[in-house]
């Protein structure tokens, strides 16, 4: 590019915009090629040429152009010169590329530096010389046929061009109102989402805070319920330590009355067997001294006989061995009903003493559990405390957070109403500047479409009136010969040159 500026500038003269896109801008007309085939001696119609943006001049300056470049071998379309028109970026830079090569390949650089500007005159002469397609009147006549008709096809409407090109400072306006409009809503959607973040992350620092407190509470609830556990274990393991003992004592108590039993039921026997002794003895104390005495003079059936007549009878011993077991049975019964009151009174001490046990107990868990409650209804008071002053703080919170919104909505919605209102203004203003200028383009378009049509209708009537001039030409001409030759018939040779006025 910079290669072609200075082409441009130094060889040529021709002065190039720097901004961007200013290369586009002053050869979208054609009139700078112009300049540069004028300068090489290939553009002879130099003079017919304007430099104007409208789109008729574009068009004829093209048509005109389009020769020149074929001469040159340099491809020149409808296309190309339809983005050259639109200042398609890039297309002017690179058809003055390919015309820089084309003008500079005869001779090259070097020589053309040596011999002067004559030498690239004559280089160029040359060129156009050696080109067997400029010769070819039918070839070029066709190309320069389709090129208008392509081009004239491929361009839009010339009002609407012209509107277009007229309008097109308002059009950027627009599109440039239309960018700081969406600026503006990014830069207030940014500001409100960085609003919001803020907003989520104190929200989410106050949440890990809460939560914090009570992952310390559940777990101080959890230290205090094993606590609770262990002691209703050791409580547990206490009682069942009371319930084995009872049941031990139990066990011995029913081994010992076994035994007490088994020992009455021996001593029973013994008894029962000294006590039929004892009867035994008294019974032979009794026996008179004379049957004692006798007993020496009988004999020892007949002493038999008297000593079995003076023993008890069965029925007798039976009688007392029955009083005997009574008496006995008797007595156990009141061994075993004063041992049931023993014990009866026995199992009353233990009773009032495991009652009084208990109730010891029981006050010993109620002091403690006092103890406890109080220490921590001392803690939850405090927690409480704590918990109350934060409720406060985060309702205090709550409340400056809500009024600095509502501040926030206020000055937001009056800063909206402002802008709004001084948009609304400059939009009016803008509108009424547009109005007025689109009515004079309008005025203006009017005017050259009144002229363009009055030359239309000048062009037109003359030439019907050549037509008809014509006619009457050769009218006057037909009369003058049938006068001259008095024929009816005009020659077939005059007659199709006559013809071919109307039909070429």
């Amino acid at each position: 590019m910079e290669i072609i500026k200075r082409w441009l500038s130094d060889d040529i003269g021709v002065t190039i915009d720097p901004s961007d896109g200013g290369i586009e801008r002053d050869f979208a007309n054609g009139f700078a090629f112009a300049l540069v085939m004028k300068h090489y001696n290939i553009q002879p119609d130099f003079d017919k040429f304007v430099n104007k943006h409208n789109p008729d001049v574009k068009l004829a300056n093209f048509q005109r152009l389009q020769p020149s470049f074929r001469a040159l071998n340099i491809r020149f379309d409808s296309h190309t010169a339809n983005q050259l028109m639109t200042e398609e970026p890039g297309c002017a830079a690179a058809l003055l590329g390919k015309l820089k090569v084309a003008l500079d390949m005869p001779t090259g650089s070097k020589t053309r530096a040596s011999t002067g500007k004559s030498s690239q005159k004559g280089s160029t002469s040359l060129l156009l010389q050696t080109n067997r397609l400029a010769s070819k009147e039918k070839f070029r006549d066709m190309e320069e046929q389709t090129f208008d008709k392509t081009l004239r096809l491929k361009t839009a409407d010339p009002k609407e061009y012209r509107m277009s090109h007229q309008l097109r400072a308002f059009e950027e306006e627009a599109i440039r109102q239309q960018y700081n409009a969406e600026l503006g809503d990014a830069q207030a959607r940014l500001e409100y989402e960085t609003h919001l973040a803020d907003s989520r992350e104190a929200q989410r620092a106050k949440s890990k805070e809460n939560r914090a407190y009570l992952d310390d509470w559940e777990r101080q609830g959890w230290v205090n319920h094993a606590k609770n556990q262990a002691a209703k274990k050791e409580r547990e393991r206490r009682d069942l330590r009371v319930e084995l003992s009872q049941q031990e004592k139990a066990r011995r108590k029913r081994a010992m009355e076994s035994d007490t039993a088994a020992d009455e039921v021996v001593h029973g026997i013994d008894h029962f067997e000294e006590s039929l002794r004892r009867i035994q003895d008294q019974t032979d104390a009794d026996v008179p001294d004379d049957v004692l005495a006798q007993t020496s003079t009988e004999t020892p059936d007949q002493f038999l006989a008297a000593l079995t007549s003076k023993v008890p009878s069965g029925a007798a011993l039976k009688k007392e061995s029955e009083l005997y077991m009574k008496k006995v049975q008797e007595r156990r019964g009141e061994e075993a009903l004063a041992r049931k009151e023993r014990d009866r009174r026995r199992r009353r001490v233990l009773v009032e003493q495991m009652r009084t046990h208990k109730d010891m107990e029981v006050k010993r868990r109620e002091a403690m559990l006092s103890e406890k409650i109080s220490r921590q209804s001392t803690e939850e008071q405090r927690i409480a405390e704590k918990l109350h002053a934060a409720l406060e703080e985060k309702e205090v919170m709550r409340q400056a957070r809500l009024r600095r919104e509502q501040r926030y909505i206020a000055l937001r919605q009056q800063q909206y109403v402002e802008v709004s209102a001084a948009d609304a203004r400059k939009y009016a203003l803008m509108r009424e500047d547009y109005q007025a200028q689109l009515a004079n383009n309008r005025a203006t378009l009017e005017e050259m479409e009144r002229k363009e049509k009055a030359a239309r209708s000048q062009k037109h009537y003359n030439a019907c009136r050549g037509i008809a001039d014509q006619i009457v030409d050769l009218a006057v001409k037909v009369c003058h010969y049938r006068a001259v030759t008095d024929s009816a018939l005009v020659p077939p040779k005059q007659w199709r040159e006559g013809a071919a006025l109307f039909t070429a």
